[in-house]
Parts: C-alpha cells; structure tokens; sequence
C-alpha cells in the first residue's frame, strides 16, 4: 500500500447511549485499485471503563458517518493509562466518496496532493 495522507479529526465516541467528544487520526492509503483508510484515536483507559466501554464502540466522524472503534482485548485496570481504538480498514471506491466520509482529508493548500485529485 502506498501512504497517501494523514489527517486530524474531530468526532464523538458514542459507549451505550453516551456521546463524548474525541479526537481521531486518519491514515489514508492506495490499496488494490482503490483507496484505504484506517481511523484510531486514543482515551484515557479509567475514562472508558467509568463509561461503560468493553471493546468497542461507534464513532461518530466530522462527516457524520459513523464507524465501528475497537480494542483488542476488553479493558480492565491492567492495561495501559492510554487506550488505542482502532477500525478496521475502510476502503473507498475513489477521492470523491473518501473525501465525503474524511473532508478532513482535504488539503488547504491547493496545490498539495488531494485524495480526491484525478492524479491518484
């Protein structure tokens, strides 16, 4: 896969029927003819378990969407002070339905590569 971009975003963690605001990172890669996006963010682990969390949860993206975060194993006071969620890999048919999902992705300098850009 070659790397295309890396955005930041601003969504919200959706554990039971809560919605808190979070912070995510975007990861977006070429991958077999189409285009590959893998979302993670970080909580902080007490955090999570006061609200609820178990393994996985909804984030709702700045576009709206949402997806499924998850963490390898269930979360307990053992693990690290610094929770990592992750989706799995997304893929997009093109720029123009992953800048849809991702506008984050979208570069302010027009001329920088965009994902959406005929050159990808």
């Amino acid at each position: 896969m070659a790397h295309l971009e890396n955005a930041d975003g601003q969504g919200q963690l959706l554990i039971g029927e809560r919605l808190s605001p979070v912070s995510y990172r975007v990861v977006a890669e070429e991958a077999d003819g189409g285009l590959a996006v893998r979302v993670d963010l970080q909580a902080p682990r007490d955090w999570l378990i006061k609200q609820g969390f178990k393994r996985r949860a909804t984030l709702v993206l700045a576009s709206g969407d949402r997806v499924e975060v998850v963490h390898e194993d269930e979360v307990d006071v053992s693990d690290s002070l610094a929770i990592v969620l992750k989706t799995e890999r997304l893929v997009y048919d093109g720029g123009k339905a992953l800048l849809e999902a991702f506008p984050e992705l979208r570069s302010e300098d027009a001329g920088e590569k965009q994902p959406g850009n005929a050159s990808l």
